[in-house]
């Protein structure tokens, strides 16, 4: 680990060249349906508040894009280190978009009772987008975050589509026993992740 004031300066330049813009303009469109169920007056966000979470985790993705690789990478701060600034910095602007768009729906028609409940998939979103957009930087893909984007979308949806023929084996985004089973995905994703983004010269 570097030291405080070396992690420091490697902060706002790790942060310009992260790609903020794109995760928070992922989020915003997953939060469109929600929006415009609001704008015509409708109650029912099931399903926008499930893209919004499918969005907002997968939005993560744009974190593993390096535009910066050959400039910094002589700076005494790891790759591992500075793919976690870059995550963390388009984390926080998801987050404050996705609290927009709630926000919309708070003044709107009311927040669903069941919102935290989307933690698991959202959480899943992010860990299955974090493990493909890693894995394929770790195989020289330069812009790897719209393959993890699109995993974090479609990759919770195949496994509620699998969980529709086989309910007792897949989580499903409805309440139920099965529902937690979202948290094996996300260590699933966790660990490939973890691996995929060690500093290359420990291949």
């Amino acid at each position: 680990m570097p030291a405080a004031p070396v992690l420091a300066a490697a902060v706002p330049p790790t942060t310009r060249v992260a790609h903020v813009g794109m995760g928070a303009a992922t989020v915003g469109l997953a939060g469109l349906p929600a929006l415009v169920t609001v704008a015509r007056g409708g109650t029912d966000l099931s399903v926008p508040i499930v893209l919004l979470a499918l969005g907002t985790g997968a939005s993560l993705a744009w974190g593993a894009d390096d535009p910066a690789e050959d400039l910094l990478a002589p700076n005494p701060v790891s790759s591992p280190v500075r793919a976690t600034i870059r995550v963390l910095a388009v984390a926080i602007a998801a987050a404050l978009v996705c609290c927009a768009v709630l926000g919309v729906v708070a003044v709107g028609p009311g927040l669903p009772p069941d919102l935290l409940d989307r933690a698991p998939e959202l959480a899943a979103a992010a860990a299955l987008a974090l493990a493909v957009a890693f894995g394929a930087a770790r195989h020289g893909e330069r812009i790897a975050g719209p393959s993890g984007v699109l995993a974090g979308l479609t990759g919770p949806l195949f496994i509620a589509a699998l969980a529709v023929r086989w309910p007792t084996l897949f989580p499903t985004v409805t309440a139920g026993p099965l529902h937690n089973r979202w948290w094996i995905v996300v260590v699933a994703g966790a660990l490939v992740t973890i691996r995929s983004a060690r500093d290359p010269a420990h291949r």
